[in-house]
């Protein structure tokens, strides 16, 4: 065993501290919103029948909640770097789910127009491909000399720049396709005009934008750190993104299945959103 020299230690050891800060207010807001949310859970998806829509909500909402308890051991614990390697196919994975939630929110407002599914889905597939590209990429980069660091420090979670520039990728191709999304019912807005203003769609257009608007912030802050941060803080807000991603589309399905939506006697036609 090569021993690890005390310079590297510390970068390591600062990495972890940055991450560990971020991580804990991840999982804080990913499980204490889980709790929050149980009741409305129950009224809106525990009642009725399955639908596509339904599926992929518990799809992602348990598996965002317990798929994380390995991330916290990668933060917290001493585990072999074998977990970053997890965590990279987590976070694509909560992507993709993500991905199919807001393609069907899409379709429903595009009165189930196939050609809208289409192009998402090309979309979709080409950022899948990158996102597999970029992990395979930073995997192969990521050479391992010193066997005792975790002892001292932790799992390394810092990035070269060759890796950040790959992860960089795999995450633009993602905002592409949220950009897609949101631009895909604002122009569905724009035709509606305030016909609907106080509708089912008026909610899927307000909450879309909020979703947009934050992850795109996020999104950014991903790339920026991938691509200009020393290695000590690249990706430092991946864990958080997820977390966001994953709670506020949570957000977006439950509140599409409020039952005053369906009293109001001017609402948006729902013979389209059964798969919702």
């Amino acid at each position: 065993m090569i021993a690890a020299p005390a310079a590297q230690v510390l970068i390591i050891a600062e990495s972890n501290h940055i991450n560990r800060i971020f991580a804990a207010i991840a999982f804080a807001i990913l499980w204490y919103d889980f709790v929050l949310t149980i009741p409305l859970e129950v009224e809106r998806y525990w009642k009725g029948g399955w639908t596509w829509a339904s599926t992929f909500y518990f799809l992602n909402r348990y598996m965002s909640v317990l798929s994380h308890i390995p991330v916290v051991v990668e933060f917290f614990g001493t585990l072999p770097e074998l977990l970053q390697l997890y965590h990279q196919i987590l976070a694509a994975l909560t992507q993709c789910i993500v991905g199919v939630l807001l393609m069907l929110r899409t379709y429903a407002l595009y009165n189930r127009n196939r050609t809208v599914v289409y192009v998402l889905a090309s979309i979709c597939a080409v950022g899948g491909g990158v996102s597999v590209w970029a992990i395979v990429s930073v995997r192969s980069l990521h050479p391992r000399s010193f066997e005792d660091v975790a002892v001292y420090a932790g799992c390394d979670l810092t990035l070269s720049e060759k890796q950040g520039a790959y992860l960089a990728a795999a995450w633009s191709s993602i905002l592409v396709f949220d950009a897609t999304v949101f631009m895909l019912t604002l122009v569905q807005a724009l035709r509606v005009g305030r016909t609907w203003s106080h509708s089912l769609f008026h909610v899927m257009l307000r909450d879309g934008t909020i979703y947009f608007g934050i992850l795109l912030v996020c999104y950014m802050c991903n790339i920026l750190t991938y691509i200009l941060a020393a290695p000590v803080y690249k990706g430092v807000s991946t864990t958080m993104t997820n977390v966001i991603s994953t709670t506020l589309i949570t957000r977006l399905m439950l509140n599409i299945r409020d039952p005053k939506l369906f009293e109001r006697p001017h609402r948006w036609p729902s013979e389209h959103m059964d798969i919702l």
